[in-house]
C-alpha cells in the first residue's frame, strides 16, 4: 500500500497539473474550462478517479474500503483546497497563483494519507452514491454554471 500512495501522489500530482493545461487541446469536460474555483477541483475529482481505476487491479486488501478511502479523500481534498483558498485570498484581498499550486498540492497529499491510514467518513454504498453526484454536479455545473463567482473564472 505505501508503493501504492507514493505512486498515486506522483500520478495525481502530474495528472493534476497536465489537466490544467488540456482543455486548450482537447475541449473535454473533465479538464477545467476556466480559472474559476468549481473548475479547479476537477484536478482533484478526475486523476484521483483515473489513479484509482488504474491501481485497483494491484490492491490486494479489501477493494470497498478502498473505494470509500478514495471517495472521502477526494472529499477533504476539495474540501481543502476551496476553504484554503477562500481563506488566505479573503485575507490579502487577492489570489497568488504560487499559493493556489502550493494549496493544491498539500491538499493531495492529505487526501493521499487518508487513502494509506484507510481513513473514511462514509459506507461503500454511500460512497457510490457521494462519487455518482459529484461526477453528475461536475458535469452538469461544467456546461451550465450557476451565476455564483465559485463558478466564474
Amino acid at each position: 500500500m505505501k508503493k501504492l500512495t507514493i505512486i498515486g501522489v506522483l500520478v495525481v500530482f502530474s495528472l493534476g497539473t497536465l489537466f490544467h493545461f488540456m482543455y486548450d487541446w482537447i475541449p473535454f469536460f473533465i479538464f477545467p474550462m476556466n480559472e474559476s474555483i468549481f473548475e479547479h477541483c476537477k484536478l482533484v475529482l478526475f486523476p484521483f478517479l483515473i489513479f484509482y481505476l488504474c491501481c485497483l487491479p494491484f490492491y490486494k486488501e479489501d477493494k470497498s474500503q478502498l473505494f470509500s478511502s478514495f471517495v472521502s479523500a477526494i472529499l477533504v481534498t476539495i474540501a481543502i483546497i476551496v476553504t484554503g483558498y477562500y481563506t488566505y485570498s479573503g485575507i490579502l484581498g487577492y489570489d497568488v497563483d504560487a499559493v493556489n499550486i502550493i494549496l493544491y498540492y498539500v491538499a493531495v497529499l492529505i487526501g493521499f494519507l487518508m487513502i494509506y491510514k484507510k481513513k473514511t467518513f462514509v459506507s461503500f454504498s454511500n460512497s457510490v452514491v457521494f462519487l455518482l453526484i459529484m461526477i453528475v454536479l461536475f458535469s452538469v455545473f461544467s456546461f451550465y454554471p450557476p451565476s455564483l463567482s465559485f463558478f466564474k473564472g
